[in-house]
């Protein structure tokens, strides 16, 4: 799509009050952003609302969500809990009141890609958390495996290597290959890969 044909996006909520210079930036360019965004072949979003989380500790968007439209939490400062709260809630990103209008645009930039704002630490944890629901599932209690070898699968899911989980676990890396094969041989799988995408 081309950007000149692209839809304009508009900016809206009781937060947008609180971003003065990116609504006088919005209102200078009718109502138009497209010039400030990056060139993007979709368009995901139509609509950017911006709600105002300054006084209130757990706003929640999921039962007024619309298609094509992000939520912006606007915030005080930064906090990673606050953060994972809000992904927690719908929200596609957040933004300190006092940030700069780069910033404000960069997120309205993130939005329209797909992408959200939050940071990547908050996104990490959040991921964690999701996963850890998931693992709780039993189809992953479903693997048959000895307590030892349940600590080595933990790790294999943290992202650690043969080397990391000796370490992690106080033993050596022959051990840990060992139990990695104990745990492929019993469950038919075929190495890391299928543990991780079957369980």
């Amino acid at each position: 799509m081309d950007i000149r044909t692209r839809t304009s996006i508009r900016l809206e909520g009781e937060g947008f009050d609180l971003l003065p210079e990116l609504k006088q930036f919005y209102l200078a360019n009718g109502r138009c952003l497209r010039k400030a965004l990056s060139y993007t072949d979709e368009q995901h979003i139509n609509r950017v609302v911006f709600v105002d989380c300054t006084q209130k500790p757990e706003p929640c968007v999921s039962s007024t969500r619309k298609p094509s439209t992000a939520y912006i939490a606007i915030v005080n400062h930064l906090d990673t809990q606050i953060e994972i709260e809000l992904l927690r809630t719908g929200f596609h990103g957040q933004l300190i009141r006092n940030s700069s209008l780069v910033l404000q645009l960069t997120a309205i930039d993130f939005l329209v890609k797909g992408e959200m704002y939050f940071s990547r630490k908050a996104l990490s944890q959040y991921v964690y958390e999701i996963y850890n629901k998931k693992t709780q599932n039993s189809e992953r209690m479903a693997l048959n495996v000895t307590l030892k070898e349940r600590q080595i699968v933990d790790c294999i899911f943290k992202g650690l290597s043969n080397q990391e989980i000796a370490n992690a676990l106080n033993i050596s890396l022959n051990t840990v290959k060992m139990h990695l094969q104990n745990i492929y041989r019993k469950n038919n799988l075929k190495g890391r890969i299928q543990l991780m995408s079957s369980y």
